[in-house]
């Protein structure tokens, strides 16, 4: 007498559906030559940050350090927005995001697929700029599950966007154009580009109400392992109890930016948009 396996469920058949398009995205990026002169842009930060040598931001630590440590999360803005909204429009307009939904694959796979290819370079990026911290200036993460959460967060609010902003282009070469309006107004936010302590007050506030300076400050806590949320003004060392008590706020932001890109995806096109 033979058994059959049982046949999988939805839930697990989304799942392989969502892995295997997941490990076609990493080749395809791979292969598209934009897309690593996009993903290498964060490094170049991280490079310039060594101008900032030799003056002290925190009891022990580098002013060049902390700069270093806030540009782990730009990898996810970079590739989040500028990559993914250019690709998406590109397969909109090759009708092969509607050649997917005819073929019965569920949004959820398609949209998870390209979260985890993303997050895969996400943390690719970070062990690069990581393992400059570590042997430069012997910084390593003080609190690794709040720096590797914040990075999950960050990266599926920024590709969640990405993917949302695609009906804004007609093809993939306005997408490109359009892309650098997010990535300059999120960059100009994050704190890196102006430090938020020399902003007014209210404007400072405004920028950690979007999500680039709330996951910065959060990935400079987890590194640095002092209570950055608010500024380092005021910051002090702490442990990892501390560090998370310090987060629910920040964190919360991240978490409604999730929240907010899921419903801006009510957008999305699948069809591609006729001419005239």
């Amino acid at each position: 007498m033979t058994t059959t396996a049982p046949a999988p469920g939805p839930v697990g058949r989304t799942l392989r559906q969502t892995l295997r398009l997941a490990r076609t995205e990493l080749v395809l990026f791979y292969r598209y030559r934009m897309a690593l002169y996009i993903a290498v842009l964060p490094l170049f930060l991280a490079a310039l940050g060594l101008a900032q040598e030799g003056e002290e931001a925190l009891p022990g630590i580098d002013m060049a350090a902390l700069f270093i440590a806030g540009t782990i999360p730009l990898g996810a803005m970079v590739v989040g927005v500028m990559h993914v909204m250019n690709v998406l429009t590109a397969r909109r307009e090759q009708t092969i995001l509607k050649r997917f939904r005819v073929s019965g694959v569920p949004p959820v796979a398609l949209v998870g697929a390209v979260v985890l290819s993303v997050l895969v370079v996400v943390l690719a990026l970070s062990a690069m700029i990581g393992m400059l911290l570590g042997v430069r200036y012997q910084l390593w993460p003080s609190a690794p599950v709040l720096l590797l959460l914040t990075l999950v967060l960050i990266t599926v609010v920024m590709v969640l966007l990405g993917a949302a902003m695609t009906p804004l282009a007609r093809n993939a070469e306005i997408a490109q154009m359009v892309s650098i309006v997010p990535f300059l107004l999120f960059y100009a936010a994050s704190g890196l580009a102006v430090p938020l302590e020399i902003m007014p007050d209210g404007l400072a506030a405004v920028c950690r109400a979007l999500p680039m300076a709330p996951a910065i400050e959060l990935v400079q806590s987890a590194y640095t392992g002092h209570d950055l949320v608010g500024g380092p003004e005021n910051a002090s060392p702490a442990g990892i109890g501390e560090l998370w008590l310090a987060s629910p706020i920040p964190l919360l932001t991240l978490v409604v930016w999730c929240g907010a890109a899921v419903l801006a995806l009510r957008f999305f096109r699948w069809d591609p948009r006729r001419s005239g």
